[in-house]
């Protein structure tokens, strides 16, 4: 409506350099040297945020946002995050095991007290209990070709089925039911919602 569109200007690689919205601000984007990422970006009232990188790996370490805050990451040798430090100062750590899942989140608060989530897998590296830090436990279960089949938190179970070509077909949750359907390509083409109301999708 009114005709105002968005357009984007872009680098010999393909990369955004600017773009302006329907009101005809401008948000710019610089990157770094050779690298391909941005290092940059200058919203339309002049104000900043601002990316830097580890120089070998090219891991996003640091972001300095518009007054000059800080969100910080570290890595883990394999490149998974080992601890942030988010624009407010709190840290956050990560502990994984040897196929790099998350067994550990520890949220450290200002006195240095720690609030530890603990995600248990099976042997295939699914998620089977995670376990919060008040001691409440959400688990997981699957069926034999690795479809999740419910997630149960002790108060609102949630569960799932699936059609013979590996679908999901409904979700149950206390009184409510969503069922979805598919056309003959597989593509999702109706759901049923709760209250007995049907959504139809159209593909072209």
């Amino acid at each position: 409506p009114g005709g105002a569109t968005r357009e984007f200007s872009y680098n010999p690689y393909g990369k955004i350099t600017a773009e302006r919205d329907e009101l005809g601000r401008v948000t710019r984007y610089e990157y770094a040297d050779g690298l391909h990422l941005i290092s940059r970006r200058i919203n339309p009232d002049g104000t900043q945020l601002k990316y830097r990188y580890d120089n070998t790996r090219l891991l996003l370490t640091e972001i300095e946002n518009e007054v000059g805050e800080t969100y910080q990451l570290v890595y883990h040798a394999n490149g998974l995050i080992q601890q942030e430090i988010g624009f407010d100062g709190r840290r956050t750590a990560y502990a994984y095991d040897l196929n790099g899942h998350l067994l550990a989140k520890t949220e450290y608060g200002d006195d240095d007290s720690q609030l530890v989530t603990d995600y248990q897998r099976d042997t295939a590296g699914r998620l089977v209990r995670k376990t919060l830090p008040d001691g409440s436990r959400v688990d997981y279960t699957y069926d034999r070709l690795g479809n999740l089949l419910s997630v149960d938190d002790g108060h609102w179970p949630l569960n799932y089925e699936y059609d013979i070509q590996n679908r999901l077909t409904a979700e149950h949750q206390g009184w409510g039911t969503l069922r979805y359907g598919y056309d003959h390509c597989g593509q999702l083409k109706s759901l049923r919602l709760p209250d007995n109301n049907r959504l139809v999708f159209q593909h072209d």
